[in-house]
């Protein structure tokens, strides 16, 4: 059986040279500058300690030939551990290291050599084996591998790597090999040093380990040959993209649409799953917060100036070998609801509108947009021409895994790791995934969205793994498929003070991007700037800069795998000088089946919902400056008592500052208005009073003149009309009391009444 690793087995061992050019021994790459082999090889090619080696790489270039420092504090004698690290002078370039893992495990895997002995071609050969168990150190020697079925194995193999067929990993170096007796016992068995035993002598060598299940991460290509009870999905895309240009995956959140298609598709295409198909050339992408920088990035040069379908024409034109590009673009929801920290509609329509115009272009070009199905209302209001575009492509991921699919989700990972389930635990977990629907148990079939908790309890079985095999018990202790997430992601938690914990809560909250009911927008993962996300954890009590329990806090969620962070693709298309790192949480299952995560959000559902309106605004005021885009009304008030509450980030703290500060402005304008207004108004009583004064001045004046021409006409009449001269004294007096007309008044009481 050939192994994917074997082909940089080959080229990552080397010849360890003594005198007169005589092959010693083997020795193989673990880093860039860095070879392990035996002491005894380094001794048998006449070197020691401190001293210089020659090594041949004859697989490479012809024969590389390179020399190296035998380091001493590394070295460990061969009547002790029987290692040594050899430092190369200017490193190894173009070679890759050879993956290390664990011998712990192995036992009954084959595993695989490469070495230069006595009568194989000059170039060396393979040898092969089965691993056994790790024999236990003792006074005299450290731990070892026993190998078995071991014949191909002989001298000449000293130094070389042993390879697990199984998982891909070096597990150790070939050390021994044991001579038959007079019976011709012990016939093929070796010994080999574990890489637990060289990490002893280099601790600074890394160990990997395999990871037969994803837990809440996809499966990449990478993890192709772990990646099953999917083939009737992976069939139903290939078929699509063999009839289609365009195809438009929806498929639910946890339904596995990334791993669908980067284990699953994409895999199938480069073997020719369909004619033509090896053919293609896939770009692979995610539109996080730039849609056309992730593009360029991933290698469509000017496919945000000059149009995808340029770009693709140039990608091809430097692969000669390839006829077609194939462009996925994986949760394209996040082109749909990422703001940016400096985007807006504009740049979203443009993006939209270059994928659109590639589909009627002529270029060679399949086009893949993987979209969670709730999704579906926001690109029909947001980009109606590319899903008409998109619409005789549509296909949705199949809604329901049958228990045959179950069945091998759940062994046949394990199987190729060389692990077992204890007897009747994968029918326990199928069986429990089957209950987490009413009718899963009649009908057989389980909802595709159980995906995320089962690939998580089988991650954590793996984990907990105990001399290969996966147990009931260790099922039990983790929750079983329902309880594995809370029990997993409630432990993390659990290691945190209760200080840290409240960090914890802000910055996980800080991380959801809150369901908008009036534009179809369900609740999914936001991706924060770091820095951001900083201020955001911090107590409002609290420096931000002082908060040394924040990056703690966020290391040991990295940790754990509950966020992850990464730095953005910058915008080649704006000449962005610089990208922030950003986080976000793992996965959207945490929002949806994560209890403490839901009752969170609950709780801070008013703070983030005014934070993503007061950023949106603030994005839009940094734009263009306008006035009316700071936040006034309820809208302030309640970003000044949050404030007195939460910390802000700095950029929203700036954006609220503004904000007040222009509605002090116009309280300080509407009081200078209202001071102004009471002025004049005091005035304009002042003028009106002075007016009426004045009139009734003069119109007491002319009451007074006539009141007196009166009297004087009263007292021409009193002897000829007595009656008549007392009226008009009468009249007079009553037009003005002045002296003349009370004088009148007097003198006409004094008359004599004329009788008829």
């Amino acid at each position: 059986m050939d192994t994917p690793g074997a082909s940089r087995l080959v080229r990552a061992v080397a010849q360890v040279l003594g005198r007169g050019e005589i092959v010693a021994g083997a020795g193989f790459l673990v880093a860039a500058d860095l070879l392990v082999t035996c002491a005894h090889v380094v001794r048998a090619g006449g070197a020691a300690p401190g001293g210089r080696v020659q090594v041949v790489f004859p697989h490479v270039d012809g024969g590389r030939r390179l020399e190296g420092r035998v380091l001493a504090e590394a070295w460990r004698d061969p009547e002790g551990g029987d290692v040594a690290v050899i430092r190369l002078a200017g490193g190894a370039g173009g070679i890759e290291p050879l993956p290390l893992g664990s011998a712990e495990g192995c036992r009954g895997h084959h595993v695989r050599s490469f070495g230069f002995p006595g009568h194989a071609p000059a170039d060396g050969h393979f040898g092969f084996a089965v691993a056994g168990d790790v024999l236990p150190a003792t006074v005299s020697r450290g731990a070892h591998l026993q190998l078995t079925a071991a014949n191909d194995l002989t001298t000449g193999f000293s130094g070389g790597p042993v390879m697990d067929e199984v998982t891909g990993l070096v597990v150790g170096m070939l050390t021994e090999i044991t001579a038959p007796d007079v019976y011709d016992r012990g016939q093929g068995i070796a010994y080999v040093t574990p890489v637990q035993v060289l990490r002893e002598a280099w601790p600074a060598l890394a160990v990997q380990d395999v990871h037969p299940y994803r837990g809440l991460e996809p499966f990449t290509a990478e993890h192709a040959h772990w990646f099953e009870g999917r083939q009737d999905a992976v069939e139903q895309v290939l078929a699509n993209l063999a009839r289609q240009r365009v195809t438009l995956l929806l498929g639910p959140s946890g339904s596995g649409k990334s791993s669908l298609i980067q284990a699953g598709v994409l895999p199938a295409l480069e073997q020719g799953a369909f004619a033509g198909s090896d053919t293609w050339l896939p770009v692979l992408t995610r539109p996080r917060q730039d849609l056309l920088a992730e593009l360029e990035r991933a290698g469509l040069t000017g496919a945000g100036s000059d149009g995808i379908g340029a770009a693709v024409t140039r990608m091809l034109a430097a692969h000669p070998t390839r006829r077609r590009v194939l462009l996925v673009v994986d949760q394209f929801e996040e082109h749909l609801t990422q703001p940016g920290a400096d985007r807006g509609p504009q740049l979203r329509r443009a993006a939209v509108e270059r994928i659109t115009a590639a589909m009627d272009s002529s270029a060679e070009l399949g086009l893949l947009l993987v979209m969670r199905d709730d999704f579906y209302p926001r690109l029909a209001a947001v980009a109606p021409e590319l899903l008409e575009a998109a619409t005789p492509g549509l296909l949705n991921v199949p809604a329901t895994l049958s228990h045959h699919d179950l069945h091998a989700i759940v062994t046949r990972p394990a199987d190729a790791a060389g692990a077992r389930f204890e007897h009747g635990l994968p029918e326990q977990i199928v069986a429990d995934v089957l209950a987490t629907t009413p009718h899963g148990p009649t009908v057989r079939r389980a909802p595709v969205t159980v995906l995320p908790l089962l690939e998580l309890a089988l991650s954590q079985l793996w984990e907990r793994r105990t001399d290969g095999h996966l147990t009931h018990d260790t099922y039990r202790r983790i929750g079983g498929v329902t309880g594995s997430l809370t029990m997993w992601c409630d432990t993390a938690l659990d290691r945190l003070s209760s200080q840290q914990r409240a960090v914890a809560q802000r910055i996980l909250t800080s991380l959801v991007r809150s369901a908008d009911p009036r534009r179809n927008i369900p609740a999914t993962r936001a991706q924060v700037p770091l820095q951001e996300l900083r201020e955001l954890a911090a107590d409002v009590r609290e420096e931000p800069t002082g908060a040394r329990n924040i990056d703690d806090v966020i290391a040991a969620l990295t940790h754990h795998r509950i966020i992850t962070t990464y730095t953005p693709v910058v915008s080649l298309v704006r000449g962005a000088p610089s990208a922030a790192p950003v986080a976000e949480l793992i996965h959207d299952a945490l929002i949806r089946d994560w209890g403490t995560l839901r009752n969170w959000v609950a709780q801070d559902h008013r703070f983030q919902e005014w934070l993503s309106h007061a950023r949106d605004r603030s994005v839009r005021w940094t734009a263009s400056k306008d006035p009316g885009d700071l936040l006034a009304g309820t809208a302030l008030a309640e970003g000044l008592e949050w404030s007195q509450r939460r910390r802000l980030p700095s950029s929203i703290a700036a954006f609220l500052a503004a904000s007040r500060q222009r509605q002090q402005a116009a309280i300080r304008r509407s009081r200078r208005l209202n001071a102004v207004l009471a002025t004049l108004l005091v005035l304009a009583l002042i003028a009106a009073g002075g007016a009426v004064w004045q009139w009734r001045t003069v119109n007491d004046e002319r009451q007074e003149a006539v009141s007196r021409h009166l009297a004087a006409v009263s007292g021409s009449l009193a002897e000829e009309n007595p009656d008549l001269a007392s009226l008009l004294a009468v009249h007079a007096y009553r037009t003005s009391p002045t002296a003349e007309s009370a004088a009148m008044m007097e003198a006409a009481a004094d008359l004599p009444l004329r009788r008829l």
